[in-house]
């Protein structure tokens, strides 16, 4: 008995032809982190693990929508609004001025988004989970993100302290034998 595999089909010209999921509607709102930057107060570093996900979340929900829609206070879960009056603790890049620079809440509790619109496409410049545009002493105040030495360090300090703990118990356990043995000698 031989056990081939089988060949694939050969696809006929109209089998070849990519039908494309979604069709994009050039009015809705698009992001780009081309101008995404990475300070000490605006990153990833510290974030929950959920955190991520609900940021794909609220950026596939406001990609519904338009610029002038968001602005305009549509979606109010996101709660779309400039920073002409906020005191960002650092510099935009050259050429944002503060007038033009938005948020996009992601939610009450884990913070938001600040970028520019250009047509319909936000540039992303800052990722805010700790709420460093807008400190608070509610969310912990202004706060640096210090990122840790690896993505495994605590993980490997945790594995540090099991093994000493472990020798430690094993020459308790040894200590006690040795005088269970004195005992019954």
């Amino acid at each position: 008995m031989s056990s081939r595999i089988p060949k694939a089909k050969q696809l006929s010209r109209q089998d070849k032809i990519v039908k494309p999921y979604f069709i994009p509607m050039e009015e809705k709102l698009t992001f780009s982190f081309s101008a995404l930057e990475k300070t000490k107060h605006f990153n990833l570093d510290m974030t929950c693990p959920n955190w991520s996900s609900d940021l794909f979340i609220m950026l596939k929900n406001v990609s519904n929508y338009s610029k002038a829609e968001l602005i305009r206070g549509d979606l109010k879960t996101y709660r779309v609004h400039n920073h002409e009056n906020a005191s960002p603790p650092d510099s935009l890049p050259d050429g944002v001025a503060l007038r033009d620079c938005y948020q996009i809440r992601i939610s009450k509790s884990k913070g938001g988004i600040h970028g520019v619109f250009n047509d319909n496409i936000f540039y992303v410049i800052w990722l805010d989970p700790l709420h460093n545009m807008y400190p608070d002493e509610r969310y912990g105040g202004l706060r640096n993100i210090n990122p840790p030495k690896t993505c495994c360090a605590d993980r490997d300090e945790v594995l540090k302290e099991l093994r000493e703990e472990n020798e430690r118990l094993k020459e308790e356990r040894e200590f006690w034998e040795n005088e269970a043995e004195k005992c019954y000698s």
